[in-house]
């Protein structure tokens, strides 16, 4: 019976870190559609012009990159 228990804290915890996950990234769209105009970015020599939303997707983008290595990395300590 203790594995029945197990198995839906498991389940529970999945679908918790899914809801979460789908509000992250529902807000990461609105945000970005919300800000269309174009930005000037200077990244020490050069600078760059682009839509905002392209900025504000690579920067979301890498926060989930390191996110996701940590992550991994974390893992391993513990295995």
């Amino acid at each position: 019976m203790a594995t029945d228990d197990t198995a839906g804290a498991k389940g529970g915890n999945t679908i918790r870190r899914l809801i979460i996950a789908g509000v992250i990234i529902a807000l990461a769209v609105w945000f970005i559609l919300a800000n269309t105009e174009a930005v000037g970015v200077r990244l020490w020599l050069v600078s760059v012009e682009t839509p905002m939303w392209i900025m504000i997707t690579v920067v979301f983008l890498a926060g989930w990159a390191v996110g996701a290595l940590l992550r991994r990395r974390s893992a391993r300590k513990r295995g």
